[in-house]
């Protein structure tokens, strides 16, 4: 594909995608805040054991066929047939093998509703795996219009479902409903519009071959599941369910940038980074504007939730979650890391690369359970937090210096592409605090009246120093949309006019 080209379908991509799961996520973070006073921290902390057990099984529901066949440069019709059928095969024994555990994690967490709800959750599996190869072959199209209606769709579905369920008293069964209905339709929509039906039975033997290169990434998935989400059983076993839900929800606010904003970049460079495998220089490049991008959207939005959490927490969720705060500032901390080094996992694995993401995900899954059972027994709540932030910037060392080797990516470049958010975030914390300090000896008490000032003054002093105190961090941010193929025409307005003219 030509320069040209794969810049323009990256940029499409990014505004479809960027639409679609703009608007997903308002409507899915508005219906968590009703939700948030619909049902108790006890439902939000079941469901949360119930989608620690079917996500991990979920990965071995496709064994990342729809990752071999998005890397592979071409595969033929018998090796797509054989990935349906093997797919199928797979989640049906998968789903059996969940049915006669869910019992067993019933027992072992103390709580009978865990079985008939992971029983009745898991059944996506099977509508999962009829969407493997549909869904594989419309990324690797980089048909993200599609992807991003379909997105959009099962989440308004899950959000109607879910709260008219919820005030309904349903309890945690309203979050399961509301997922299942949304992912069934999701693979539905898939199956349907992908316009790919297997042409003949069979064919698993012309499908072995990609299995190599799956398993690992499916590896690779399920200890970063299992590092991501081992924090659930353990202070749900450690603690109690409640502050296992309290919990829940501040890694669920923590992660909102991420779950949008790298997902929706991380889905879009998937493909890109596939087609530059063989032109490391271009990969590179490409690769550190799209992190230099996401710092200058993620990093403004996760320390001002963590400055504003004193009056975000009781103003948005209520007083029933207060102990969610300082979990939450050292989640926000966290997310710094987590928002941008998606996007160097993701480059060695379309790199074929997978087996060395999957010694940085092994070094994951065994640090940092280890730190959150330490923390969490030692300090409770925050300690489980901070057990989370040590273990996982000390493993993110390993990943820049695989990086570097494997990518021939030098941290100093790294750390060149996120050096101006960093810096704009400090200026935009001192404002910020400075100015809170004021507004409390002045005598404002109020939090929802101190929360909307904070997050007017933290906006606009973000905005000045890109635009006036660092007018260099405007030339970057100038040249990332170029970048993206954003054509300076476009760009030809403030606060771009004089760059735009110059260049």
């Amino acid at each position: 594909m030509k320069p040209d080209n794969l810049k323009r379908k990256t940029l499409v991509g990014l505004v479809y995608l960027g639409a679609g799961k703009g608007l997903g996520k308002t409507i899915s973070f508005a219906t968590t805040l009703i939700l948030a006073r619909l049902l108790s921290p006890e439902d939000y902390g079941t469901m949360a054991l119930v989608m620690v057990v079917i996500g991990f099984l979920g990965f071995f529901n496709e064994i990342g066929l729809g990752s071999a066949i998005l890397q592979r440069p071409s595969i033929s019709s018998e090796q797509l047939n054989g990935c349906f059928y093997l797919s199928i095969f797979i989640s049906i024994i998968l789903y059996c093998v969940t049915y006669f555990l869910s019992p067993f994690v019933a027992t072992y967490y103390e709580n009978p509703n865990l079985t008939l709800v992971i029983r009745f959750v898991a059944l996506i599996f099977i509508s999962g795996a009829v969407s493997t190869v549909p869904g594989a072959l419309i990324n690797r199209a980089m048909n993200f219009k599609l992807l991003a209606s379909i997105e959009l769709i099962a989440i308004l579905l899950q959000s109607i479902v879910t709260l008219a369920l919820a005030w309904q008293g349903f309890g945690v069964w309203a979050l399961a409903w509301g997922f299942f209905v949304s992912q069934l339709l999701k693979a539905s929509c898939t199956f349907y519009f992908g316009k790919w039906y297997p042409s003949q039975i069979g064919g698993v033997h012309a499908a072995f071959d990609l299995i190599k290169f799956g398993a690992t990434v499916t590896y690779s998935r399920i200890t970063w599941y299992f590092y991501n989400n081992a924090k659930t059983p353990i202070i749900g076993k450690t603690l109690n369910p409640q502050l296992l839900g309290v919990y829940a929800m501040a890694d669920t606010l923590a992660s909102l940038p991420n779950a949008h904003i790298t997902s929706l970049i991380t889905n879009v460079a998937s493909p890109v980074f596939a087609k530059l495998q063989h032109d490391i220089k271009r990969l590179n490049n490409t690769l550190l504007r799209l992190t230099s991008g996401l710092a200058l959207i993620n990093y403004p939005v996760m320390v001002g939730m963590a400055i504003t959490a004193a009056e975000l927490v009781p103003v948005v969720l209520g007083a029933n979650w207060l102990e969610a705060t300082l979990p939450l500032q050292i989640l926000c901390f966290v997310g710094l890391i987590k928002s941008v080094d998606p996007l160097i996992t993701q480059a060695l694995i379309s790199t074929g690369k997978a087996n060395i993401t999957a010694r940085y995900t092994s070094l994951c899954a065994v640090t940092i359970p280890l730190s959150v059972f330490f923390g969490s027994v030692q300090w409770g709540l925050p300690g489980a937090a901070i057990g989370m932030a040590v273990a996982y910037s000390l493993s993110s060392l390993y990943l820049f210096a695989v990086a570097r080797y494997h990518l021939q990516l030098s941290l100093g470049q790294y750390l060149r592409a996120i050096r101006l958010p960093l810096e704009a975030c400090v200026w935009m914390v001192v404002l910020v605090l400075g100015a809170s300090r004021l507004l409390l000896i002045a005598g404002l008490q109020q939090a929802s009246l101190l929360l909307i000032i904070k997050i007017i003054i933290g906006i606009v002093a973000y905005a000045v120093f890109l635009i006036y105190v660092r007018k260099d961090g405007l030339q970057d941010c100038y040249e990332v949309l170029c970048e993206l193929g954003i054509s300076k025409e476009k760009l030809n307005r403030w606060p771009f006019t004089r760059l735009s003219e110059r260049i």
